[in-house]
């Protein structure tokens, strides 16, 4: 299968090796920067001339990855810059977690066949980031055409594909933006927290990692329910109250943060069944 590029940013570069180490034959590689498009060039091992429309032309299978504020505008060059007759049946899919496939309307609508495939993992850097597209799961929204390709490329991952529909797409990426972002944002608030009591940086950020990966493990191992530990599990109203009090004193968006984690985290161990009733109506007045 001929695969073009389009974008050599974290995803573009990751994608690209990871592609090729499969066996699949990465056939152009277009970039904004001729730098970037130049070093994904070296990675691959091939020479490509910096062209969209050489990558369009030459590819069955074209991926888009740019930014989700560039999508439309990439799906409209090369609608203006390449052939129609070229364009028609080809497939091309965009990797935002966001947007669906009607990005690509302005392809669609001159023949080519759409979808999204977002893979649900972050990728940090360009050198190694393929490495993080083996054995996860890929969300897939668009046409029956491009299901078949991005099967066989999610396969060649060892991943899972998950279809999602078009109108849930939004939801379904809040859904990635909070259990990954916002675990980002929560160590950071906690980082905050033990450097205002005399933390240094360094050991703020070694200090709870243990803690994070033993949270995760406990997931991966129970579930979301059976994981949750803690005062709130356990009832500890006046413990819980003695945070917001200290949490208050020292930063009105961080006692914030933590009720409204808090309300969220009763309901968890409610379900959880290891509060009473009394418990949780004093949690709740605290939170």
């Amino acid at each position: 299968m001929n695969i073009g590029i389009v974008g050599a940013g974290k995803v573009g570069c990751a994608l690209a090796q990871g592609l090729e180490n499969n066996g699949f034959n990465i056939s152009g590689v277009y970039s904004r920067s001729d730098d970037s498009q130049q070093y994904l060039c070296a990675k691959v091992g091939k020479t490509f001339e910096n062209s969209i429309s050489d990558t369009v032309k030459n590819s069955e299978l074209i991926f888009i990855s740019v930014s989700d504020n560039n999508i439309i505008k990439v799906a409209e060059e090369i609608g203006r810059k390449v052939d129609n007759d070229i364009i028609r049946a080809k497939t091309f899919i965009h990797l935002s977690g966001a947007l669906t496939s009607k990005a690509l309307r302005p392809l669609e609508n001159l023949g080519a066949y759409t979808a999204s495939l977002h893979p649900i993992q972050s990728v940090a850097d360009k050198e190694k980031g393929w490495k993080k597209l083996y054995n996860i799961f890929y969300g897939f929204e668009g046409c029956k055409e491009a299901l078949d390709y991005a099967l066989s490329i999610v396969k060649s991952f060892e991943g899972r594909l998950i279809e999602i529909r078009e109108q849930y797409k939004t939801l379904y990426h809040a859904a990635a933006c909070i259990i990954s972002n916002y675990t980002v944002t929560l160590s950071y608030a906690a980082h905050e927290i033990l450097e205002s009591i005399g933390f240094d940086r360094e050991t703020a950020n070694e200090a709870f990692l243990p803690l994070i990966k033993n949270t995760v493990d406990n997931i991966e191992r129970l579930g979301s329910v059976n994981a949750l530990t803690g005062p709130i599990s356990r009832g500890d109203y006046s413990v819980v109250g003695e945070h917001v009090k200290e949490l208050g004193k020292l930063d009105k968006e961080l006692e914030n943060m933590y009720k409204v984690m808090g309300r969220k985290t009763v309901e968890i161990a409610r379900e959880k069944g290891t509060l009473t009733n009394e418990a949780a109506k004093e949690l709740m007045k605290i939170l």
